[in-house]
């Protein structure tokens, strides 16, 4: 007897559709990093596996850059390494005078405009598992779409761990404490950067993405978004400026919303970076963020994310008696933080 098609997948439109979509609702059920990448771009056919962005460096950052105070952001100003796209602008006092026209004058040209062209190489990121004909056969709980399911799920940790990495590794504002989560310290640590990320340029959160695949949003009444690892969140309980969800929120809350501290509205998240140090203590790395300082690829396109079965017997003369098969996910990543000064993390330890 053989289960499924020699010549690969057998299932079907209307089966590989339905599989697909099972795949696709648990990923989008279970990323959460990705939905704050919220300039997208199309995954690029038949040209390049590179994707480029282009990014306009401001008028008033190119004219002001001399006259930025470095120490405040610690950034770092060259031309040549595109780190130009400085923070804190000030117009000097006078500086009026350097743009009044003489009688009879044009004066001198003080403006400029300037693109930035960045890239990222997309890649492919996927995998799979062999079932046998006696799974198929006997084990009368496995089904393809338990399968798909399943997949789903852990597609969506490790997509949602890739966007995780990335906003970490590139943030431009970054401070380490050596203080607890719930001590004045932290408090003042979220203060600074969120002003530092409101000189930046970052953008203030009015709406969030939920985690259904419809894309609804919901109102958001603070200025930036924070996702700490949930046993964080439960330590930063005890700093006396967390404020509870259930004291402020009257109407619908935000996926995963567990309160606020200063100008942040808390987004708890399980696949938060978080490292053991000691037996209950541990160290973490707080995310804060407006909104469009990455773009990606989204995992929700066309033909970006599939479900791949192939049916018993589909392996050809590793197979001569037909008792394998195959079922796996693949999917195409690609996404470049393109403004870091608009992101900021705090790496802060605790105990719990």
């Amino acid at each position: 007897m053989n289960f499924g098609s020699d010549l690969g997948n057998g299932l079907g439109a209307e089966m590989q559709a339905y599989l697909d979509k099972t795949l696709l609702t648990n990923i989008s059920e279970n990323t959460v990093f990705d939905k704050y990448a919220t300039m997208q771009r199309g995954l690029p056919l038949k040209s390049s596996k590179e994707i480029r962005f282009d990014k306009w460096i401001r008028m008033a950052d190119l004219y002001l850059a001399n006259n930025i105070n470095q120490k405040f952001t610690g950034n770092v100003i060259d031309a040549d390494t595109n780190t130009d796209e400085e923070t804190l602008q000030n117009v000097p006092v006078g500086e009026y005078n350097n743009f009044v026209l003489a009688e009879g004058s044009s004066g001198a040209s003080k403006s400029q405009m300037k693109l930035i062209k960045q890239t990222a190489n997309v890649f492919v990121i996927g995998d799979w598992m062999p079932y046998t004909e006696e799974m198929e056969m006997f084990h009368n709980r496995w089904s393809i779409a338990e399968t798909a399911k399943q997949m789903g799920e852990l597609a969506g940790l490790i997509v949602d761990g890739y966007y995780r990495d990335l906003y970490v590794n590139g943030a431009g504002h970054s401070q380490t404490l050596a203080s607890d989560i719930g001590a004045a310290t932290f408090t003042t640590a979220v203060r600074q950067t969120t002003v530092a990320l409101r000189l930046s340029g970052a953008k203030e959160i009015s709406s969030l993405m939920t985690s259904s695949p419809n894309y609804g949003t919901v109102p958001v009444r603070t200025r930036y978004i924070m996702v700490a690892h949930t046993v964080a969140i439960e330590a930063m309980r005890s700093n006396a400026d967390f404020v509870p969800v259930e004291q402020y929120r009257t109407g619908r809350e935000i996926d995963g919303e567990e309160g606020t501290i200063g100008e942040c509205i808390v987004i708890g998240n399980p696949n938060a970076p978080l490292v053991e140090v000691t037996a209950g203590n541990y160290t973490t790395d707080v995310i804060i963020f407006g909104k469009d300082h990455t773009a990606h690829i989204p995992v929700r396109g066309k033909n970006a994310t599939n479900f791949i079965y192939q049916g018993i017997g589909s392996a050809g003369s590793s197979d001569a008696l037909k008792r394998v098969g195959t079922a796996g996910w693949k999917s195409w990543l690609g996404a470049k933080v393109l403004y870091p000064e608009r992101l900021g993390t705090i790496n802060v330890e605790f105990a719990f």
